[in-house]
């Protein structure tokens, strides 16, 4: 799908139906005539298009001298449409191209962070700005995203005080696949914020710059975010992995001693079941209560070693 929009002179972003100069031109999912197309009437490099679409590229920053056009490539931050369980999340790329007089903003998913930018009415005229205020909208998708899966790892936390179920551990695992997504990609990110600082393809101005620090800082509290939900949920799954380990343990000892206790009256029993001569073995129809006392003392006996070992 290819969308096109532009500043109008009172400053407001609407939808236009042809390429014209200082238009944004907004690309999801695009077949490859779309591309054709836009890499012909642009003058943009088709591997500038086409490198975004794959899911595994990575975040980097690429000019290209003959078109004079610039590549920045991003991860952002998606629901993961594969769990319908859990709202976890994967990153995919999305390509920013800044060419001589168009912006492309190029995802083989759509982004809601960009109909954010809509609403904002952003504008098309300045491009180092707007690459920057898309760059400004990914690092606060990640905080809000991080915010969620807080939000629900809290409340995992509070259902396993009083019960713990399979489905809890699959959802915390859920939150920690996120996080890893969320580290990785923010770290690749924060790299090419800091090429930019320096890059000399992208004019800045002042403004500009101190938008780019502003980018800078909430990457950087993503990344602090996100390593800081990361050592909380390692310690919480270390900490009931060895709750359940105990409670294992608490079991075992529970079921063996139970083991121990039901085996001697029945060692006695089969003693006295045998067709030799044992005491208290006469014709006296009380001789069966000397055969429950001699169980018994060796029950309490025991019992009272295990007690002082303090194995109860």
């Amino acid at each position: 799908m290819l969308t096109i929009y532009k500043s109008s002179p009172d400053g407001i972003l609407k939808t236009i139906k042809k390429f014209e100069s200082n238009c944004w031109i907004n690309i999801t999912a695009p077949s490859k005539e779309e591309l054709e197309e836009v890499s012909r009437s642009c003058k943009i490099p088709m591997d500038f298009l086409e490198d975004p679409l794959d899911l595994e590229e990575s975040a980097r920053i690429e000019y290209d001298e003959e078109t004079n056009s610039t590549l920045l490539i991003n991860d952002f931050p998606i629901v993961d449409v594969t769990n319908d369980q859990f709202n976890s999340y994967i990153t995919i790329p999305i390509g920013i191209i800044l060419g001589s007089d168009y912006i492309v903003t190029v995802c083989q998913q759509p982004s809601n962070f960009l109909n954010g930018l809509i609403k904002k009415n952003v504008s098309t005229l300045m491009k180092s700005r707007f690459a920057l205020e898309v760059l400004l909208s990914i690092s606060t998708q990640y905080l809000d995203n991080l915010k969620h899966l807080n939000k629900h790892r809290l409340k995992i936390e509070s259902n396993l005080r009083d019960s713990l179920t399979n489905k809890q551990l699959y959802d915390l695992m859920e939150i920690e696949k996120s996080l890893v997504y969320f580290l990785t990609s923010l770290k690749s990110n924060a790299t090419v914020i800091t090429k930019l600082f320096r890059i000399h393809s992208i004019k800045l101005y002042e403004d500009d710059k101190d938008l780019l620090e502003d980018v800078k800082i909430e990457n950087n509290q993503g990344i602090e975010t996100t390593e800081l939900y990361t050592r909380i949920l390692d310690s919480i799954t270390s900490s009931y992995s060895s709750l359940i380990s105990n409670e294992l343990n608490n079991t075992m000892k529970t079921l063996t001693l139970f083991t121990v206790f039901l085996t001697l009256p029945t060692l006695v029993f089969s003693f006295y079941g045998m067709n030799v001569d044992l005491p208290a073995m006469g014709t006296d129809s009380t001789s069966w209560v000397s055969t429950l006392l001699i169980a018994l003392i060796l029950v309490v006996l025991i019992g009272g070693a295990l007690w002082k070992r303090r194995i109860f």
